[in-house]
């Protein structure tokens, strides 16, 4: 299992769900992502991968998406940003 690194801007996005309910399905899409880092999606618009690199990945817990990046060399999972991304209907 990969070691989780949560950044600043991750917590305190989290923090500002109102819903418990939506606050445990991150909080469960975390987990899932600790136990399998290649779950995500690595197709991400520029904007995002040039804010956090080349290397990120989404994981999507609607409308939110969690922002990582797995680094295998040290088995550890960096968890950028928590981003409300609602659909355009």
């Amino acid at each position: 299992m990969a070691r989780l690194v949560v950044f600043d801007g991750f917590i305190e996005a989290r923090n500002r769900i109102w819903s418990d309910r939506m606050r445990q399905n991150v909080d469960n899409m975390l987990r899932t992502i600790e136990q399998m880092p290649g779950v995500g999606s690595a197709l991400l618009p520029h904007s995002i991968i040039e804010e956090f690199g080349a290397g990120v990945r989404k994981a999507v817990v609607s409308p939110f998406e969690i922002i990582y990046e797995y680094d295998e060399s040290i088995d550890t999972v960096f968890v950028y940003d928590l981003l409300y991304c609602p659909s355009v209907t």
